[in-house]
């Protein structure tokens, strides 16, 4: 299991390789209490290569989650857990709640979260009439 993490960060990225996969089986037996993410990938395509330059440099913003990844060389049985048939392919798991991001523009928006605009309060103008 080869493992990335920066100072500043909690996050980690974790590649998972032929070796961990009692880690994995462990991990996908957890998912109704666990909160994780498994990031599927192909080591030969390009969007899954794009996909790993986001995850590094989400590594460097704040927060506490684990992203695990997955390749269809080392662990190819693993994309049958979820059903996954493309890579790249992000899996959200929070305590049994599964989402699965599969279009690369929201993959690339699962790492690169654009940030909440704050709604402005309608105001009524003028008195309230009834009629």
């Amino acid at each position: 299991m080869k493992s990335l993490t920066l100072k500043k960060s909690m996050r980690t990225l974790t590649s998972l390789t032929a070796e961990d996969e009692k880690h994995l089986n462990a991990l996908l037996k957890k998912k109704k209490s666990s909160d994780y993410i498994l990031l599927y990938i192909s080591e030969w395509d390009i969007w899954s290569e794009k996909i790993l330059g986001e995850a590094q440099k989400w590594l460097e913003k704040e927060g506490d989650e684990t992203c695990y990844i997955i390749s269809s060389w080392e662990l190819p049985h693993a994309f049958a857990a979820f059903s996954i048939t493309s890579a790249p392919t992000v899996v959200e798991v929070t305590k049994g709640n599964i989402k699965v991001h599969v279009e690369y523009p929201r993959i690339y928006s699962f790492f690169n979260p654009k940030p909440k605009k704050k709604r402005k309060k309608k105001s009524r103008k003028g008195p309230k009439t009834h009629g």
